[in-house]
């Protein structure tokens, strides 16, 4: 399954988002989430750690290594059942093994930080996407997707795509009532395609989805400077009353619980949706919830 995350102008926290996404996905056996980040720009993610790439790992490695069919599995490969699996596959699905472990366990695929090079890797890897797929849950951190561009292409590719956008301010409303046709185009071709709405948007769910070709908000992501350095690696004590006395009276019910950050609580109801939508454990739902959730 690959959820891609993206913005269509400015920089309203799509990374911040798809490492919050992927450390707060509901991990099994089987899902077990790999972030790329395939951003064009460059990426952010070893520089927030400090970390420096090992040989053979990277998005150049796994841009290169899809170029090569040898490497590429069978198209049945990311839908079998675990058990079918080989060890090999089942313990490193081809986007790990191009990832770095970040503090906290969390497996990245970094891009580079030249644009040059992570430019040229993204256009490598829209053309020859098939690793990507292999991964049983992997979110691939797009960054800005401007229409025509090899990150927009990678759109193509999704099962889920999340439009990070900022409505509230008059150019990325205009920005995505522009784009509109282009997301509906995803759609059609069978991608689910959300919103997600960060800042403080004073304007309803449905106003924001009229503007963009009735495009569900799945998610409203608060402004969070505490969750932002969490993911980013920093420590930032909470400033504001009301945060310090959520952070105490979460600390007291669970000394390792994060939910009292809007970033972290808003990520996590953002994941447990994209993991119904995968179709995993839905036979075990009633039948009306589970049509309900593959719509």
């Amino acid at each position: 399954m690959i959820v891609a995350v993206c913005s269509l102008s400015g920089a309203p926290g799509v990374t911040s988002l798809a490492v919050a996404l992927a450390a707060c996905w509901p991990a099994s056996p089987v899902t077990v989430p790999v972030i790329v980040e395939a951003d064009a720009s460059g990426g952010d993610i070893a520089a927030w750690h400090g970390l420096e790439g090992a040989p053979r790992t990277g998005l150049v490695a796994l841009a290169a290594a899809s170029r090569t069919p040898a490497l590429v599995p069978r198209e049945e490969t990311a839908q079998a059942p675990l058990d079918v699996l080989s060890g090999e596959e089942q313990a490193n699905p081809a986007p790990a093994r191009f990832a770095m472990e970040v503090p906290g366990g969390l497996r990245v695929v970094a891009a580079p930080g030249d644009p040059l090079e992570a430019g040229h890797a993204v256009a490598v890897l829209a053309q020859n996407p098939a690793l990507l797929a292999s991964g049983r849950a992997t979110v691939v951190d797009v960054g800005r997707a401007v229409p025509g561009s090899a990150g927009a292409a990678l759109l193509r590719h999704a099962d889920l795509v999340l439009v990070v956008t900022a409505p509230g301010g008059i150019g990325q409303a205009a920005r995505l009532r522009a784009c509109a046709p282009v997301l509906a185009s995803l759609r059609e071709d069978g991608t689910r395609v959300g919103l997600v709405v960060t800042g403080n948007c004073p304007h309803p769910d449905a106003e924001v989805s009229r503007i963009a070709a009735d495009l569900p908000v799945w998610a409203r992501i608060p402004h969070d400077p505490v969750g932002a350095a969490l993911v980013r690696g920093e420590h930032r004590p909470p400033v504001r009353w009301r945060d310090r006395f959520a952070a105490w009276s979460a600390h007291r019910r669970d000394p390792d619980c994060l939910e009292w950050m809007p970033l972290i609580k808003a990520a996590k109801g953002l994941a447990e949706l994209c993991d119904d939508f995968s179709g995993v454990g839905l036979d075990t739902l009633g039948p009306e919830l589970a049509k309900a959730c593959a719509a």
